[in-house]
C-alpha cells in the first residue's frame, strides 16, 4: 500500500474527508506547470497488462495573459511528445492536508481541446479566457514499449538491477535482492519483453512506483498489508481460460538429426476430461498448456514433467472478485489484503489486488482469492 502518514490513514478510516486530484506537468525533468486541478479523473491499473497504468482526465486553464493550453504544434505545453505528468490526490480534513502520489504518466494523446474566448473591448482578436484539454495518459511502460530494439541483442550487465535500469532509463527502487543474470538471454524487439526476462529468474514482475521509478513485484504472496472494509459490493468471477486439461512438454533431442521429444498428458475422466469414453470430444473439449525446455533430453523426462504439471493446471487455481469500496487511494497492485465480506456476514478471506480503478467517489478492486 502507498506510504502515507498515520494521520492520513486515520482520516481515511474515519471517512470524513475531501479529495482533490492534482497534477504537475513535466518536460525533460523540468516542471512546466504545477498544481493543476484535475477534472473528471478516471485512473486504473492492471497487473496482467504490460502497460499497467492508464488514465483519462481534463484540465481547465485560465490565464490573465490569454494563453491557451490547447496544443497546435509539437513542443506546445500539452503536446503529447515527451511531456509527462505527476498525478496526485490532495487529502483534506479540516486543517489537515496531505498530498498522496498516485502515479507518473506520459501524455499519450490529447483527444479534445476547447478554447473559450471573449471579444476585446476595443476590437481586435478575441482573448482566450479559458481553455480546456482532455488527456489520455499511460504509465512509463508505454514509452518503453514503443522504444523497440533495432536488432536482437543481449544483456550488457551481469547485475539484474543494472540491466533493468539500462533497458528502461528509469531510476530503480530495489525491492528484491540483486542477482546475476543468466548468460543465455536474448532480446528480440520489445523492451518490456526483455524486462520480463530480466526479472523472470527472480519470480517477479516489473512494476512502477507512484513516482515513476522502476521496481519489481514478487509473484509470491506476502503477508497482508491492509484490510478491505466498507465494501459496497463484491461480485464473484470464475474463468475457464487458465484451467488446462492437456499439457504438452517438449524437450531437446541430443541427436542433431532427431525430432524434439514431445510428451502429452491429459485429463481422462471427470468434468475436465478431454474426451468421452467412446473417443468423442467432451463438453469442455481441450485447453492445452505448452512447455518447452532444453533441460529435458529424453522422452521419459518429458513425460514425467507433463504428468507432474497436469494436476496443478487442471484445477481452478484462482477465483477473482470485483470489490467496490468508497474512494481509497492507498491500494497498489500486488497488495495482499484481508477482505471483510459483508455478503457473507463479515467472513474474512485473504486476497491479492490485481486491478484498481478510481472513478467518481468509488474505488473498484479486482482481487484474486487465496486458495
Amino acid at each position: 500500500m502507498r506510504e502515507v502518514s498515520q494521520k492520513a490513514r486515520d482520516v481515511l478510516e474515519g471517512g470524513d474527508y475531501r479529495v482533490d486530484w492534482m497534477m504537475d506537468l513535466i518536460y525533460d525533468d523540468e516542471p512546466r506547470a504545477q498544481n493543476l486541478m484535475v477534472l473528471e479523473p478516471s485512473f486504473s491499473w492492471d497487473l496482467s497488462a504490460q502497460v499497467q497504468g492508464s488514465g483519462k482526465c481534463s484540465v481547465l486553464w485560465d490565464d490573465v495573459f490569454g494563453q491557451s493550453i490547447v496544443p497546435r504544434e509539437i513542443g506546445d505545453l500539452f503536446s503529447p511528445f515527451g511531456a509527462e505528468v505527476q498525478v496526485d490526490v490532495m487529502l483534506s480534513a479540516g486543517a489537515f492536508q496531505e498530498r498522496i502520489p498516485m502515479g507518473r504518466f506520459v501524455l499519450d494523446s490529447v483527444p479534445e481541446g476547447v478554447e473559450y474566448a471573449i471579444p476585446r473591448p476595443h476590437g481586435g482578436l478575441p482573448v482566450v479566457a479559458e481553455s480546456r484539454v482532455t488527456l489520455d495518459l499511460a504509465d512509463y511502460f508505454l514509452r518503453i514499449s514503443r522504444d523497440t530494439f533495432a536488432f536482437p541483442s543481449s544483456p550488457k550487465s551481469a547485475s539484474m538491477w543494472d540491466e533493468a535500469q539500462r533497458l528502461t532509463g528509469l531510476p530503480v527502487f530495489q525491492s528484491i535482492p540483486d542477482r546475476t543474470l543468466p548468460t543465455n538471454i536474448t532480446y528480440e524487439e520489445d523492451r518490456l519483453d526483455a524486462l520480463e526476462k530480466v526479472f523472470g529468474p527472480s519470480n517477479a514482475w516489473p512494476a512502477l512506483t507512484p513516482g515513476g521509478a522502476l521496481t519489481a513485484l514478487p509473484k509470491a504472496w506476502g503477508p497482508p498489508v491492509g484490510r478491505i472494509e466498507d465494501v459496497i459490493s463484491a461480485s464473484l468471477e470464475m474463468r475457464s481460460e487458465n484451467v488446462y486439461n492437456r499439457v504438452v512438454v517438449e524437450g531437446r533431442n541430443p541427436d542433431p538429426n532427431g525430432k524434439p521429444w514431445i510428451a502429452v498428458a491429459e485429463v481422462r475422466d471427470g468434468f475436465l476430461r478431454t474426451q468421452n469414453a467412446d473417443g468423442s470430444p467432451s463438453p469442455v473439449r481441450g485447453n492445452t498448456y505448452r512447455y518447452s525446455s532444453d533441460k529435458f533430453t529424453s522422452l521419459d523426462q518429458c513425460r514425467a514433467y507433463a504428468d507432474a504439471l497436469l494436476p496443478n493446471l487442471a484445477r481452478l487455481r484462482a477465483v477473482t472478485r470485483t470489490v467496490v469500496v468508497p474512494f481509497h487511494p492507498l491500494f497498489e497492485l500486488g497488495d495482499v489484503c484481508v477482505l471483510v465480506d459483508p455478503t457473507r456476514m463479515g467472513e474474512e478471506s485473504l486476497v491479492r489486488v490485481r486491478g484498481i480503478s478510481h472513478a467518481g467517489g468509488e474505488t473498484t478492486l479486482t482481487v484474486e482469492v487465496s486458495e
